[in-house]
């Protein structure tokens, strides 16, 4: 019960954790984005090792990120901040109001409400990843013979990914897109520490099909969280464009018609999803 609570107290006060502490503590004379941004590139690099060098296979761009604090003894407060992540994050694995601490601190002290980026609160998320889960329980023509493909097109730091997997359970595939390129690196660090294997995060305006900056896949085997460059190599580039491509088939013309039917009325072959899902 106590440890129960103490997990309550640090989902309603994340700037107290240790955690944001840590951070913070760098930020006194650095950028709190860049101190941000560098944890998130220090950290996915030490998710993902090289078995044969034993080092990161982007070892190059941790050392680049850690450069300019090499000369302060702040360089040690990323170590002990990942250590502090990993075991809030563990601590509120059960938490009602979810373990995402990166969001947590990225809605505090990064955007701070700037371009409405606000995430969608995980009691919320929970409440729709089961009416999704009842919707396709109930539905008779629902693929059983393979695993769902689950997108969230404005991921944000993964919320909405994480509920629907701990509603659905392992076995399927999750995937995000969202334009900020910090919020995408937080998404990939949320599910890698989650264990949301099969999983892709990409970088990338969703409403644009040939839009692509980076992806991160989070593989179980081999362990990590992998890179994507090339949008060829991307899953969920791929999974994208051609869903815009079955609705172009549909409606070659140029011309954009709005269905004027009420959503209530709508079946579900006629709603205005893409074909991804």
């Amino acid at each position: 019960m106590a440890s129960k609570q103490k997990a309550e107290n640090t989902s309603l006060a994340p700037s107290k954790s240790k955690f944001a502490e840590s951070l913070l503590a760098v930020s006194d004379r650095f950028s709190i984005f860049t101190v941000f941004d560098d944890f998130l590139t220090m950290s996915i690099a030490a998710c993902t090792q090289n078995l044969h060098t034993k080092k990161s296979w982007y070892e190059d761009e941790y050392m680049a990120a850690v450069e300019k604090y090499k000369d302060s003894d702040l360089r040690h407060a990323f170590p002990k901040a990942f250590a502090y992540l990993v075991t809030e994050m563990e601590d509120r694995f059960d938490n009602s109001l979810g373990n995402d601490v990166l969001g947590e601190f990225f809605e505090q002290h990064i955007s701070n409400g700037r371009n409405g980026q606000f995430f969608t609160p995980y009691p919320v998320c929970q409440f729709m990843a089961s009416i999704t889960a009842t919707d396709w329980k109930q539905d008779e023509n629902a693929p059983v013979d393979r695993p769902l493909r689950i997108l969230d097109p404005a991921c944000g730091s993964g919320r909405m990914l994480l509920a629907t997997h701990r509603t659905l359970g392992p076995g399927d595939e999750y995937y995000g897109i969202d334009i900020d390129r910090t919020c995408v690196k937080v998404t990939a660090l949320n599910l890698f520490f989650n264990g949301v294997w099969n999983s892709e995060v990409m970088c990338a305006n969703a409403l644009l099909p040939d839009d692509f900056v980076i992806a991160y896949r989070i593989s179980s085997l081999p362990l990590g969280i992998f890179k994507i460059e090339e949008k060829e190599n991307s899953r969920l580039w791929n999974l994208n464009i051609n869903s815009f491509k079955r609705e172009e088939k549909k409606k070659p013309s140029d011309t954009i018609i709005l269905d004027s039917t009420p959503f209530s009325e709508r079946k579900k072959d006629s709603a205005t999803q893409l074909g991804l899902f």
